[in-house]
């Protein structure tokens, strides 16, 4: 497994990441990469990819068939061949589907997985945003995958409305009240991986954020390197605390943190050089 965040603000979005890759040995969490990322930039739609879940496919002499990240690199290099962002993400859907069909798993959960992708729509003459889950994943506590494979769904206006995803949410009217809830200072956060120890320190840490607004200690929030520290800071420390207190060989979060943001502007800023 591993932890994903995503923040959506007027100024960026930043996406974050652990890099820990493990394989399940006998019943333990076997760490097999430290470093790699699992950020992808892709410029042709002012946005980026993270995922989590399944990583690697491997055969019985442990060698590697499919790499996840290797499939999005290759997916964010043909982006610009789609007419829209949403027909972008509607592919990586099919194309991943079609992808994890070719394999069998002893255990159907091991090919659970999920993608954020973000990016910048071009609506009446703004730059909005908009995070799309890829995912097959049926509940948020991974233990099940969705009947009908792998979907997408738009997850901002759904988000800010409180009424969850719907078909309609590329609607205009629905694109521009996100859009003016974003402008006028709204944050969206979004993680996936392991909510049960990553809430309660997002959640903290944003508190303390808002307790130093009041006090007018507080930096400038519309500033990319402030947002790319609050979308790491909460997978550091979830990762420190796996690091001190996992027992052996049940660790699944850790390694190297990785940040990418993007600004409407298509500007890109990572402190990690993942930058496209």
């Amino acid at each position: 497994m591993t932890i994903i965040a995503t923040l959506i603000t007027r100024r960026a979005t930043v996406h974050a990441s652990d890099s820990l890759l493990t394989i399940s040995r006998n019943g333990m969490a076997d760490a097999i990469n430290w470093e790699q990322t699992k950020i992808i930039g892709v410029p042709a739609w002012r946005g980026a990819m993270s995922y989590w879940g399944l990583a690697e496919v491997r055969d019985q002499n442990d060698v590697v068939l499919w790499s996840v990240l290797g499939w999005l690199r290759h997916q964010a290099g043909s982006a610009s061949t789609f007419a829209s962002a949403e027909a972008f993400a509607a592919h990586l859907a099919n194309t991943l589907e079609s992808e994890l069909s070719r394999f069998t798993f002893a255990n159907p959960r091991d090919k659970g997985i999920g993608i954020h992708f973000t990016a910048y729509e071009r609506i009446q003459d703004r730059w909005v945003p908009e995070m799309f889950l890829v995912s097959n994943w049926g509940d948020l506590g991974y233990m099940t995958l969705r009947n009908i494979g792998v979907g997408y769904s738009r997850e901002t206006y759904g988000t800010l409305s409180g009424h969850g995803s719907s078909k309609e949410d590329g609607a205009l009217e629905r694109r521009l009240e996100a859009a003016n809830c974003i402008t006028n200072g709204q944050w969206l956060h979004y993680n996936n991986g392991d909510p049960l120890l990553y809430n309660p320190v997002a959640n903290t840490i944003l508190d303390m954020m808002a307790a130093m607004a009041r006090r007018g200690i507080l930096r400038d929030t519309d500033n990319v390197e402030t947002l790319i520290s609050l979308g790491r800071r909460p997978i550091e420390v979830v990762s420190a605390l796996q690091k001190d207190f996992c027992a052996l060989g049940t660790r699944i979060i850790g390694g190297r943190i990785h940040d990418l943001a993007v600004t409407p502007d298509g500007q890109y800023l990572s402190t990690s050089g993942d930058t496209p």
